[in-house]
């Protein structure tokens, strides 16, 4: 499986020092779609690893002077996906009597 590509979309929202931000990004590959800030998606965490989360698209910007872009993600796992597990905590059983 190849690596997708991500390229900015649109023009620069904002500036500060190094920093260029943006609004969107276009990851191209086998499906190709456009992310927003405040999106949602799903992302596997390790390219090995069927563990798969979801992430939430919080900041985009580019560094000048690294001449990278980086991105900023907010993650969500399920309980049972975390080192101390589900706890029972929320779950309720029922029993019903005829």
């Amino acid at each position: 499986m190849d690596k997708p590509s991500i390229k900015l979309v649109g023009a620069p929202c904002g500036q500060h020092g190094q920093y260029t931000f943006y609004k969107a990004l276009r990851v191209c590959g086998a499906d190709e779609r456009i992310l927003a800030i405040g999106d949602f998606f799903f992302v596997r965490i390790w390219q090995d690893s069927e563990l798969v989360s979801i992430g939430e698209l919080q900041l985009l910007w580019t560094d000048r002077v690294s001449d990278q872009t980086l991105v900023s993600l907010r993650l969500y796992f399920l309980p049972e996906n975390t080192p101390d597990g589900r706890n029972g905590h929320g779950e309720v059983s029922l029993t019903l009597d005829a």
